[in-house]
């Protein structure tokens, strides 16, 4: 399959140097000329500072590493005496939660690793209006109505190299023989950075070649089980030999502690899942709910984020010695509102396809 796939991120990048070249020009020396060579943009000031008189506590739901959320809240705490209280789980269990608790909410900062469901809830209504601090330098696709992506996940092929006998590049090859009943997929109604990678392919594939080859992966033996975690876990134990869809991050931080893996990015392209925080309407602490939102974009929540191998949302802050920037994966052709426009109505397809 010969398809040639453009990373947004780049395009955006290699906009903005043709425009910075057309701009300049060729100048004619003379006595007035100035230097045709423009001093390179200054780096954002992402530095962040507590405001004074906040007080109280928040409740976090969060769908993210642990070790990274008891960062964010360490600090935060430490800089405003707010105290924070955490729900973390998979995003399906926190948005059932949410759900269910609509009469009563109980968060009130949400941080959840899928757009469409936060793209919902804006849409209801549920969300309090805040731009949060910095946000004018985060990577313009990640900024929402109501809500932004504070960091990002690139999916990809995590094999264990000690288990399968070869490496795959892409997407179809895990329809292989040597891939028959080797391959594990986290379930999609637990994990919503793969029902948005369902949603990705549709956009760029089209449905007919997505559920084509989704058709031939479930031929080949691939079992949907669990969130991420989980499915991580089976791969490192050896029960299957690649996680389709695996989180990169977790597979960096379990390579960080010994494990024989290896994070393979398709060729043909994956998605980011830029990972939402947003404020509920109800909360009963606004002044430092935002300071909290606030907080997670500035260089010490970025730095966090990058930390545990997460793609920061702001460019300037750089990724983990090792792990790719945006810029430098190869994305499918889809945009957030496609994501969010999308992603629960092909859920439902996969799921009444694959699953029922």
């Amino acid at each position: 399959m010969n398809r040639s796939f453009r990373s947004i991120a780049g395009l955006a990048l290699a906009g903005l140097t043709v425009a910075a070249l057309t701009a300049c020009g060729s100048v004619t020396s003379d006595d007035n000329a100035a230097s045709v060579n423009p001093a390179a943009p200054a780096e954002p000031d992402l530095t962040w500072v507590a405001p004074e008189g906040l007080e109280g506590s928040l409740t976090l739901y969060a769908a993210n590493p642990q070790g990274l959320n008891d960062k964010l809240i360490e600090e935060f705490s430490a800089a405003t005496g707010v105290t924070v209280d955490i729900f973390a789980d998979t995003t399906g269990k926190i948005t059932a939660k949410l759900d269910a608790e609509w009469e009563n909410p109980q968060a009130d900062v949400v941080y959840l690793a899928s757009w469409s469901p936060a793209a919902a809830y804006a849409a209801d209504g549920r969300l309090l209006d805040h731009t949060p601090q910095f946000a004018d330098s985060v990577h313009p696709a990640w900024v929402g109505d109501g809500f932004t992506g504070r960091d990002g996940s690139a999916l990809s092929l995590v094999v264990n190299t000690n288990v399968a006998t070869q490496t795959p590049s892409d997407w179809a090859d895990l329809a292989a023989p040597e891939f028959t009943d080797q391959v594990i997929m986290p379930d999609p109604r637990e994990s919503g950075t793969a029902r948005d990678l369902i949603a990705a392919m549709v956009a760029d594939f089209g449905e007919d070649e997505t559920w084509e080859l989704f058709d031939s992966l479930f031929e080949n033996g691939l079992v949907v089980q669990g969130a991420n975690g989980p499915a991580l876990d089976d791969v490192i134990a050896g029960s299957h030999a690649v996680v389709l869809g695996g989180v990169d991050y977790s597979a960096y931080s379990a390579i960080g502690k010994g494990e024989s893996l290896e994070v393979v990015i398709p060729s043909s392209g994956t998605t980011v899942s830029p990972r939402p925080v947003f404020i509920l309407e109800s909360t009963q602490n606004p002044d430092a709910a935002k300071a909290f939102v606030d907080f997670m974009f500035s260089q010490q929540g970025q730095e966090a984020s990058a930390n545990a191998n997460m793609i920061p949302a702001q460019p300037s802050v750089a990724p983990k010695a090792g792990n790719l920037a945006l810029d430098e994966v190869p994305l499918l052709n889809v945009t957030t509102e496609q994501l969010a426009a999308t992603g629960k109505d092909l859920l439902e397809v996969f799921v009444e396809r694959y699953l029922s």
